[in-house]
């Protein structure tokens, strides 16, 4: 442990670091959480977004969103959606699903959720995320209720301190801050200050993300913030382990990055628990976006990944990943 590292308390649930994988749309399935615990151990892993109202129709699709497994840490449950009976139904089935924890998602910007009156377009009506951990409160039994939001909605309106306080009146547990407005997406750097603003405004915990990939950019999100923990989204796409080299550059340690056979095995580790979760068909699609970023920054990337996109089995992927790492 170092100055940076320290467990986190929320309610009766004690997560052992403030080092946290965020929810990746697409990407932080049960594989994805299984590899990430084993290989990374974060305090607390996340979910996909999934659909309040979705869960409340009982949409069948939401089954794989909501699996949980034996050989993972602590799980968030994010949860997206602006109708309050939609998503106090919804906590109380992913807490009884095995959620150790039931996010709010208050900043996606895609313009799908946006549309639905979620997301980060929920920052526009303060009073309405108020209602809606409202409800998630009722919703649950014992986990803590915790929300995701940015540090405003466009360069006009950094309303984040603002939210941030009438959620902490409304109980939440803690607040995860993504430090650029909705507007901006991805495109801009990390306003450290607004995230600080926040930080200084509330009495819970908050965690501070974006910009976050190795040692160096998590202890500066640290002391320009004064944040609790980090969450790591981004970076740890095609690198699993990268919870782990963050800890270890954070305590002075001698960190070594997996070699061409280990990552290798990932991968194709990776495919096989796709296969279990949402069959053959779809691991290969998704396993083609996932080869991306495992091969970044190898020798031989672009051919490997122009390759994969007429992958039809695991004897092609194995083929494919051998040459790679040869």
């Amino acid at each position: 442990m170092t100055e940076y590292i320290k467990p986190i308390q929320l309610k009766n649930l004690t997560l052992e670091n403030n080092i946290w994988q965020a929810p990746l749309a697409g990407y932080s399935s049960l594989p994805f959480r299984v590899l990430t615990w084993r290989l990374g151990r974060p305090g607390l892993l996340a979910t996909e977004m999934i659909s309040a109202k979705a869960i409340e129709q009982k949409n069948d699709k939401q089954e794989q969103y909501m699996k949980k497994a034996d050989n993972e840490g602590p799980v968030a449950y994010q949860l997206w959606g602006c109708d309050e009976a939609a998503v106090e139904y919804a906590s109380g089935v992913v807490e009884d699903r095995g959620a150790d924890v039931v996010d709010l998602n208050c900043g996606c910007p895609v313009r799908k959720v946006k549309a639905a009156g979620a997301g980060s377009k929920l920052m526009e009506d303060p009073q309405l995320i108020a209602k809606l951990i409202k409800a998630m409160k009722r919703g649950v039994q014992e986990i803590p209720v915790t929300i995701k939001i940015r540090v405003g909605t466009n360069d006009r309106n950094y309303n984040g301190v603002e939210i941030a306080k009438i959620a902490e009146e409304a109980g939440v547990d803690l607040i995860t801050v993504h430090g650029r407005h909705a507007a901006e997406r991805y495109s801009h750097t990390v306003r450290y200050e607004k995230i600080q603003e926040i930080v200084e405004a509330v009495n819970i915990p908050v965690i501070g993300n974006g910009d976050v990939v190795d040692g160096v950019s998590t202890k500066k999100m640290f002391e320009s913030t004064g944040c609790a923990g980090v969450m790591i989204g981004r970076a740890c796409m095609g690198s699993p382990w990268v919870f782990n080299k963050i800890k270890a550059e954070l305590s002075g340690e001698e960190w070594l990055e997996p070699d061409h056979n280990e990552l290798a095995e990932v991968m194709l580790e990776h495919y096989d628990l796709l296969v279990d979760l949402i069959g053959k068909d779809r691991a290969i699609r998704q396993s083609r976006k996932l080869g991306a970023f495992y091969s970044k920054g190898i020798i031989g990337a672009r051919n490997f990944r122009n390759k994969l996109n007429n992958m039809k089995s695991r004897e092609d992927l194995e083929e494919l990943v051998n040459l790679l790492m040869s």
